[in-house]
């Protein structure tokens, strides 16, 4: 029989660590995420027909009936978009949040995890599932740990397990009973479920598990991302969840509390949507990432808690507009400043828009030259345990790889490149 996890708070000012060692270096990982499917329903309400007509035929489209609206990338297609950052990045570590990969798409029948979402297999596997795992595993050739999307506040009518939870209280509910439209999403009116009541049923343990033993790689990756992990109704932000149960806001982070060691305790880290997100607690140490509000973190070391710089959702095979600017401008310093092997002061390396900086992930020694707006000629003062390098290799980088393109001698520490607008570069010793 299983221990019950504490949820009393944890006093990480005592240590500046986390209560366990995170089993993911979040803070050398680039977070972002592969929207694969959403649910309906924009319906004639869509703002894009394009994208509402690829709809799958099958379904005959009716304003929030919960089927797939969106149908972005297939599992085959998530491991093109994941190769494809692996180029772009020079084989950066990531992790991605895989989105939809559920029932119908994204948001899809929560509180249920059980199915995985038939429009995104691949023709030769025997279930979607099977693909969904495939994706997983072979992410990990591209330095990528691929896990999943999922929610543990949220519920839909629509959700197999809505009737089960409805009458057993763990659906939130004003002081009369009624149920509470916490919010409206595609169409759709969402619930809450009370973390409290759903943990003394026994039924966030079970769907936690029952997940785990569905797709065992979410272990073996060590991570899951948790939208919305909320403290609260949005539209009663210092109330209690379920007014008709009246656990106080503490009460439902004590349980939240719960949740993480729990996790924790199968051996995986939990990351999610906000920092504070309406709760009590910012949970340090206990929660290693957040996806937003970063700017609430600032005062903490990012190996104990972290916020992703250039964070971006993928919706189709190629880049989002602006992918490299953000990540070569924003994710690389900030990777760079938080590596311990780190030689030189990044700002040396940065002029306004352009950079010459280490990424420190290579296995070879390797800067990156990057220009938002391109110039002629440009000279750069390499690194310190650059100083005994006379000559480099440049190649451009591209999303199908990097693209040779000559040598070039350093002189008294110094090289000179010119580089043209949105190009990245990388410069290896020859």
């Amino acid at each position: 029989m299983s221990i019950e996890p504490s949820g009393d708070y944890y006093d990480y000012t005592q240590t500046m660590q986390p209560e366990r060692p995170w089993l993911v270096p979040w803070h050398q990982k680039y977070v972002y995420r592969i929207m694969h499917a959403l649910r309906g329903g924009t319906g004639t309400k869509s703002a894009d027909p394009a994208l509402a007509a690829r709809r799958p035929p099958e379904h005959r489209y009716v304003f929030g009936d919960g089927k797939i609206a969106y149908l972005y990338l297939t599992f085959q297609d998530g491991l093109e978009v994941i190769k494809r950052v692996c180029h772009l990045t020079c084989g950066v570590p990531q992790v991605v949040w895989l989105t939809g990969w559920q029932f119908e798409g994204h948001d899809s029948k929560y509180p249920a995890w059980s199915e995985v979402n038939r429009h995104l297999k691949r023709p030769q596997d025997a279930t979607a599932l099977d693909s969904l795992r495939w994706l997983i595993r072979e992410a990990r050739r591209y330095n990528c740990l691929a896990t999943l999307h999922i929610n543990m506040f949220d519920a839909y009518e629509d959700s197999p397990l809505f009737p089960e939870y409805l009458a057993k209280d763990i659906i939130a509910k004003d002081k009369t009973g009624k149920p509470i439209v916490g919010n409206r999403w595609w169409g759709m009116d969402c619930y809450h479920v009370s973390y409290t009541q759903e943990w003394k049923h026994g039924l966030a343990q079970k769907r936690i598990d029952d997940l785990l033993a569905m797709v065992p790689e979410i272990r073996e990756n060590h991570c899951v991302y948790l939208d919305a992990f909320l403290g609260a109704r949005m539209k009663d932000p210092q109330g209690p969840i379920s007014p008709y149960l009246g656990y106080s806001k503490e009460e439902e982070a004590r349980t939240q509390r719960k949740i993480f060691r729990y996790w924790r305790d199968r051996e995986v880290d939990v990351a999610s949507e906000y920092v504070w997100g309406m709760r009590v607690d910012r949970f340090v140490g206990l929660q290693p990432h957040a996806a937003t509000q970063g700017w609430l973190i600032e005062d903490l070391p990012a190996a104990l808690y972290c916020s992703n710089p250039a964070h971006v959702g993928f919706t189709s095979l190629t880049e989002p507009e602006g992918f490299q600017e953000k990540f070569w401008l924003q994710f690389l310093p900030w990777f760079y400043k938080n590596n311990p092997n780190r030689t030189a002061d990044p700002r040396t390396m940065i002029d306004g828009t352009d950079l010459c900086l280490p990424a420190l992930w290579c296995a070879t020694p390797t800067l990156i030259a990057f220009s938002k707006d391109g110039y002629e000629r440009k000279t750069w003062r390499l690194p310190p345990d650059w100083k005994d390098i006379t000559k480099i290799r440049l190649a451009k980088i591209t999303g199908q790889g990097p693209e040779p393109a000559g040598t070039a001698n350093v002189t008294g520490g110094e090289l000179t490149l010119r580089v043209g607008p949105g190009e990245a570069w990388k410069i290896v010793p020859a």
